[in-house]
């Protein structure tokens, strides 16, 4: 610490140093202002060599330029002076006082030059006069530079006798340091020698003193162990005697609770007794009143049970009298306002009747008017519901459940509403529902109900296209469609028709049909014609068997409820259907004149038993029982209210007519005992 301190601000060494900058700052800028310093001009040589008038002025410009050039110099002399002041600024330095005073000195000689009279340029001799006062003024400077300069050359060897002084000390205290560095490893030598004995006599002391404690520990250990365990068997004898003695008076109030409860069941049981014969006598009146009882269920059973075979007979006969092959006649809404609609009448009692009036021009330019007049089961107006139009073939469903065969199917030109009145649209809600599946959601509400009456049904359902007199499975893969053949069979004596290599569907769900209409659906083939842009250019036959068994009765029912939307009737010339549209519009006209034809036979055949020719089409042939076998019949035609299709639903009508007037053979229960 004391060899620190000395080489701090008042060390001579760090003085000397300073000093022998501050001299060399005083040589550069002595050197400096020699370089800087202009030559000085001989004044005889001057006015000598005036000769002429340029010789003048060249030598007046010389001068005036000799004359800035040495005031030049003087600034950076004082700015070089000024730089060395603030470097070597140092307290105790006799070289800064003679600096500031020379640094005063040369700038009020500047400053005396610069308030002097200005000497107009065409005094030579003034000039010169003043130039000569500058030389002057210059070497008394440079004296007084090189003054400074020696001052400089003694300060800075004294600060050398200095360092010199002072590096003798450092080394002699150097030497000191050593010698006491030596005396101090000495004694730490002999200190450490002393210090490894002791710690050696500790050690073997600390080993003596970690057996003998060692061996307490091991003995303390076994006397705790042994005091662990006696207390242990302590503790152990008193919660025993104490749960004895506790156990003891427990077992002494149960004793008197038990005498006590023994007493209270004896008087009890004597209670008992007489109340026991009461319950036998009783429960004897009430054995007598259950068997009467069971014999009135079993009378209410059979009772419910002829109730229900004369409501199925009642409903038989009502059906009967509706007749078995009924139509019914329904005109859609007009979608488009603008477009003008047809004069249409609905009259009768039971809106049994409709007329359409047609206005046509005679050969003289007269209107003629006439009026076209049909009557039907029921005739459906534009402003009715799916909800009313199904309220009318409900009980044709509930001949399904019954054991019959069931076929409803939609006819109409194209854009008639027959797919809507069957399937409904393709977002449907509970106003927009089809036929088809309000149909089966009340076939599985009236299976559900029949289920107290010991009957239990299962469905199973196929949908299939008639496209271009050509069968087609709607629920199979439509890459098959035309390579897989399907074949119609009619079973002569049950009155059944099957299709081969055709999907059926278990349904025990109505979420399981809405699926299979949805496949369906985007399976059957449409088209866009001139008369609508997604016509069906198929037949839909939906079909839905119905088994069903009482195990009650032992009897078993085989119904069929088969949902028909025919494909749209369209005249060519109407349509515009081209290639395929065109061959597909053929297939279907060909398909319903021979429906027409099979209806025309079944008119005619009431009188003549003529033939019927179901094999024209396939369409014919798969509907041959639902026309003329065993089976309830119901067609929906469905007309347009435009005027445009005035024709064409008059031709529907008219068809609607015949079919109307055709009488099948009374349809037959399909249920065995």
């Amino acid at each position: 610490m004391s060899i620190g301190n000395k080489k701090g601000k008042d060390d001579p060494i760090s003085k000397r140093k300073l000093d022998v900058h501050t001299s060399d700052d005083a040589r550069r800028v002595k050197s400096r202002i020699k370089l800087n310093q202009p030559p000085r001009i001989p004044v005889r040589s001057t006015v000598a060599s005036r000769s002429t008038e340029n010789a003048k002025r060249a030598s007046i410009a010389s001068s005036v330029d000799s004359s800035t050039s040495t005031s030049s110099s003087i600034m950076s002399h004082n700015t070089t002076v000024r730089d060395q002041q603030q470097r070597t600024q140092s307290p105790g330095l006799a070289p800064s006082r003679n600096l500031k005073r020379f640094k005063t000195d040369v700038s009020a000689k500047v400053t005396t030059k610069s308030l002097s009279k200005a000497i107009p340029s065409w005094d030579t001799k003034g000039n010169l006069n003043k130039l000569q006062h500058q030389l002057n003024d210059q070497d008394v400077e440079i004296s007084e530079i090189e003054k400074l300069q020696n001052d400089l050359q003694s300060t800075v060897e004294s600060k050398e006798s200095l360092l010199q002084e002072a590096r003798q000390k450092v080394v002699e205290l150097e030497n000191t340091l050593k010698m006491n560095q030596d005396r101090y490893d000495d004694e730490m030598n002999r200190a450490k020698q002393r210090f490894t004995l002791m710690n050696k006599s500790l050690m073997d002391e600390n080993t003596r003193i970690k057996s003998k404690l060692s061996s307490f520990e091991t003995e303390l250990e076994d006397y705790q162990q042994t005091y662990t365990t006696t207390m242990c068997s302590i503790d152990t004898e008193t919660a025993q005697n104490k749960q004895l003695m506790q156990t003891k008076q427990k077992l002494e109030s149960e004793f008197e609770e038990i005498d006590g409860f023994l007493n209270d069941k004896r008087k009890k049981k004597e209670e008992f007794n007489a109340s026991l014969e009461h319950y036998k006598n009783e429960c004897k009146r009430l054995a007598t009143l259950k068997e009467e009882k069971r014999r009135t269920m079993l009378m209410i059973e059979r009772q419910l049970l002829e109730d229900e075979k004369r409501r199925r007979r009642y409903h038989d006969k009502l059906q009967e009298m509706k007749g078995n092959i009924r139509v019914f006649c329904r005109v859609r809404p007009a979608l488009d306002t603008k477009k003008n609609l047809a004069s249409i009448k609905y009259f009768g009692e039971d809106n049994e009747s409709i007329e359409f009036v047609e206005k046509a021009s005679s050969t003289l330019g007269n209107v003629v008017t006439k009026t076209h007049s049909f009557t039907f089961d029921r005739v459906f107006s534009p402003e009715c519901t799916q909800k009313e139009c199904y309220e009318e073939i409900e009980q044709l469903v509930q001949s399904s459940l019954d054991g019959f065969h069931v076929s409803i199917f939609a006819y109409g030109q194209t854009g008639s509403g027959k797919t809507y009145t069957m399937q409904g649209p393709s977002l449907s809600n509970e106003e927009t529902t089809g036929m088809i599946p309000r149909a089966v959601r009340q076939i599985y509400d009236v299976a559900q109900k029949l289920n107290q009456f010991g009957w239990k049904y299962t469905m199973e359902g196929q949908f299939l296209e008639i496209y271009n007199e050509t069968i087609h499975d709607l629920l199979g893969d439509a890459s098959n469609y035309g390579k897989i053949k399907h074949e119609i069979h009619h079973d002569s004596e049950s009155g059944k028709t099957s299709v081969t290599n055709i999907t059926r569907v278990h349904l025990d769900s109505p979420a399981k049909l809405r699926m299979m209409l949805k496949k369906a659906t985007q399976n059957r083939a449409t088209g866009a014609t001139n008369l609508n842009e997604r016509s069906s250019r198929s037949h839909s036959v939906f079909t839905l068997r119905l088994n069903g068994s009482n195990e009650n009765t032992g009897e078993t029912t085989e119904g069929v409820l088969n949902l028909i939307d025919l494909a749209g009737s369209e005249r060519l010339a109407v349509s515009g259907s081209v290639g395929d549209r065109l061959r597909e519009t053929q297939a279907i006209n060909k398909s319903l004149s021979c429906l027409g034809d099979v209806i025309q036979a079944l008119v005619n055949k009431k009188n003549d038993n003529g033939f019927v020719p179901y094999r024209n089409s396939k369409l014919t042939y798969l509907l041959q029982n639902s026309l003329g076998g065993n089976c309830k019949t119901l067609m929906f035609v469905n007309v347009s209210p435009l005027a445009e299709h005035f024709g064409e639903s008059l031709c529907s009508l008219r068809f609607a007519q015949k079919v109307n007037n055709c009488k099948i053979p009374t349809a037959k229960k399909m249920i065995k005992n």
